[in-house]
């Protein structure tokens, strides 16, 4: 059953036909003074050593690839509080996120353009900003039209130009696909790894390279090659010490997802999959699921699902009749919890039961151009459209949801908000 939740709401025709062209061409050609701190924040958690953190603050990030930057949205008040430059080039092309355990959020620039991809750390908590970039006191955003220009946003933690070479001269490396490794201190935010694959023009073909980043530093610590790939579209990380890539851009490649050890950086497990995939996660158990659909490249037009199990080697896919693409996809918590949620290109978010794997329920947000989905602390899901430049915050409970406006061109599959690591690799 489908149920409407905004009466509304209208199609945007002419966006959502753009996007369908520019989110389908590439599968088929793969080539002031600021208020104090205490204004802004109160920190992230208290912490009783017999319990579990207390959520003060609960941000999304969503990145704007039309217009370079990326909004810091408060999930409990529904408002953007800040908006950052992601990177100092013309064209910074910002698209995968990820929030490490104590909120902080890397940003990585895709730069398909030209210029030089790159990861771009932000801090969450006001007092983690670098104070005194000649003054004692914080600049940095108060909201969405409040954007520094690059380098002066005192909240900008570390930019990390990525190596360019073995690629094409000429062309970015397209890195994408990314992800904290959770090894930081959820505290200080101090340790951790962040890990990012291309998506490039790399000179060996269908091979691509996954890059191990210090997340105090930003430092390019390691590098490892991975075969038989196109394109690192989207990253996840389990609780076993793998990060997963998989390849969902190019229909001249194989279809699969890919597992690189985070200790020893080899490939460990390489699955076929039938269908090109846009979002990927994990849940607790270790499951890795993708969501994907064939709206292009000579494949029938349906969404689907896909769950793989390392533990057991199985793979099922649940095929969605009707649905047009899935896209961004995430594992619910609290009053989200027991489904997986996935938002179809069309503006329709898919509640599936996380163990039966069968959709529960379908919800009309109404707008076509619907891209990622994540969830935040207390559970609510959240949606990100590319065409109507805006975030849904979808309440599970009523059916209805709230719209936020965010930058141009939100382009967001991965982890926006730090839930994905926390469910799935600190789970109790």
């Amino acid at each position: 059953m489908r149920t409407p939740v905004h009466p509304t709401a209208n199609a945007l025709v002419v966006g959502a036909v753009f996007l369908f062209i520019s989110l389908m061409l590439p599968c088929c050609f793969s080539s002031g003074t600021r208020p104090a701190s205490d204004d802004l924040d109160s920190g992230i958690t208290d912490t009783d050593s017999d319990t579990e953190p207390e959520v003060k603050f609960s941000y999304i990030w969503i990145a704007n690839s039309g217009e370079d930057t990326l909004s810091k949205v408060d999930t409990q008040t529904a408002k953007e509080v800040a908006r950052y430059r992601t990177c100092p080039h013309t064209y910074c092309d910002p698209s995968r996120t990820s929030v490490n355990l104590h909120g902080d959020v890397v940003v990585t620039n895709r730069s398909l353009g030209g210029d030089t991809s790159s990861v771009t750390k932000f801090a969450a908590a006001i007092d983690d900003c670098v104070k005194g970039k000649g003054n004692d006191t914080i600049e940095t955003s108060t909201g969405p039209t409040d954007v520094l220009p690059w380098g002066e946003d005192d909240c900008m933690l570390w930019h990390t130009e990525l190596p360019t070479e073995g690629f094409v001269e000429g062309y970015a490396n397209g890195a994408m696909a990314t992800a904290w490794d959770s090894k930081e201190d959820p505290q200080t935010g101090l340790g951790g790894n962040v890990w990012v694959g291309t998506c490039g023009s790399y000179l060996p073909m269908h091979q691509q390279v996954v890059y191990k980043l210090d997340g105090d530093n930003g430092e390019v610590v390691d590098q490892t090659d991975v075969d038989n790939i196109g394109c690192c579209y989207g990253g996840v990380v389990d609780g076993n010490d793998g990060f997963w890539v998989y390849n969902g851009y190019s229909s001249f490649d194989e279809h699969k997802i890919v597992r690189v050890d985070m200790s020893t950086l080899q490939v460990t497990e390489s699955i076929s999959l039938q269908k090109i995939g846009h979002g990927i996660t994990a849940d607790s158990q270790g499951r890795v699921w993708v969501s994907g659909g064939g709206s292009s490249c000579m494949q029938d037009v349906s969404g689907y699902v896909y769950r793989y199990y390392p533990a057991d080697g199985s793979l099922e896919v649940l095929v969605i009749p009707g649905s047009f693409e899935l896209l961004g996809i995430a594992v619910g918590v609290k009053k989200s919890a027991g489904y997986v949620w996935s938002a179809d290109f069309d503006g329709t978010l898919y509640k599936i039961d996380q163990e039966d794997m069968i959709v529960v329920d379908t919800y009309d947000i109404g707008v076509s151009g619907m891209i990622g989905v994540d969830v935040d602390f207390e559970g609510y899901v959240w949606t990100v459209n590319r065409v109507s430049n805006a975030a849904y915050k979808f309440d599970p409970d009523t059916a209805t949801y709230v719209t936020v406006p965010v930058g141009n061109s939100p382009d967001t599959y991965s982890d926006m908000t730090g839930m994905q690591p926390k469910s799935a690799i600190i789970a109790d």
